[in-house]
């Protein structure tokens, strides 16, 4: 089922039949197409690249299984090239409307899970309101034990993002960390990379998003925040994440409409990790406990100094 919420300027539409997903969100003042809408068809060449679906669990985890107090967990290697698991099968799941109106809606996924050994509940949450869009993911362990807790999102912006406008004009800036060197299977290898003058862009709010292809890892860095500028119209995308979010992974596949700008708790492959896990972001939820996580989505007029 399609949703749609409206609220001030802002439209936004929620597939609840595909993990909730938000598959497109606009702005009629600035005439802008945030996110990087499915066509017509509602086909997907790519599910990750559209809206901004959810990873659960998050990136890649090698060879597919990892330990966690006593209990091997093993999931299915959808990923053969790399004999990795892969973003998980949330994103393509049905979700449960259970509240809703014209500015709200609450998805609830609370069934088995393939190849997980807890019962659980994600309840995502969106608002639309003037202020553009925020969205709650909250996670529930409802089994008793510790349950192992990776979360993500492949949020896809369209660059640009405004409509009749050039994506030269577009600048990326994200107040990023440590740079994490991956292998040929994009892995963590357990180096941290010095930075190079792209990641020096991304830092100081200079990089085009699609001036060259691009696949990295970091750390966050401050609040983590991430916004793209359309420099002529002098129009702010601002993507706030939770501080729980301590992990980004930015992609921009051929470098020709679009780039991913993925909020995780964790790095990639956190639970083999060469880095401890502490560093890595694994996580885990108590019996009968919450972790709720928010992001928010918004334009802004860059303020004239």
């Amino acid at each position: 089922m399609i949703v749609k919420l409206q609220a001030g300027d802002y439209t936004a539409l929620i597939n609840s039949d595909r993990g909730a997903n938000c598959i497109s969100l606009r702005n009629s003042k600035y005439n802008a197409i945030i996110l990087r809408e499915p066509n017509k068809s509602g086909v997907l060449d790519n599910p990750y690249l559209y809206g901004m679906p959810i990873l659960y669990p998050a990136n890649r985890i090698s060879g597919g299984c990892f330990e966690f107090e006593g209990k091997i967990y093993k999931f299915p290697i959808n990923e053969p090239g790399t004999n990795c698991h892969l973003h998980g099968m949330l994103h393509e799941m049905e979700f449960e409307i259970t509240e809703g109106d014209t500015c709200f809606v609450k998805c609830v996924f609370e069934k088995s899970y393939p190849d997980f050994p807890h019962s659980f509940r994600i309840e995502m949450t969106y608002k639309l309101s003037a202020g553009g869009l925020e969205q709650r993911t909250k996670i529930t362990n409802l089994s008793e034990e510790n349950m192992p807790n990776f979360l993500g999102f492949h949020t896809t912006f369209n660059v640009p993002f405004l409509e009749g406008a050039s994506a030269e004009d577009v600048r990326l800036y994200a107040e990023i960390g440590n740079k994490i060197e991956r292998d040929r299977n994009y892995l963590p290898t357990g180096r941290l990379l010095s930075y190079d003058d792209v990641d020096e862009k991304i830092n100081s709010g200079e990089f085009m998003p699609l001036e060259k292809v691009i696949s990295r890892h970091y750390r966050t860095k401050k609040g983590g925040q991430i916004e793209l500028k359309e420099i002529k119209q002098g129009i702010k995308l601002m993507y706030e994440n939770d501080e729980k979010f301590g992990w980004r992974l930015f992609y921009n596949g051929s470098a020709d409409t679009y780039i991913c700008l993925e909020p995780m708790t964790c790095m990639a492959n956190c639970q083999n990790s060469p880095f401890d896990r502490a560093y890595s972001g694994f996580d885990s939820i108590a019996p009968h406990s919450s972790k709720e996580y928010i992001s928010k989505i918004y334009l802004k007029e860059d303020e004239i100094i």
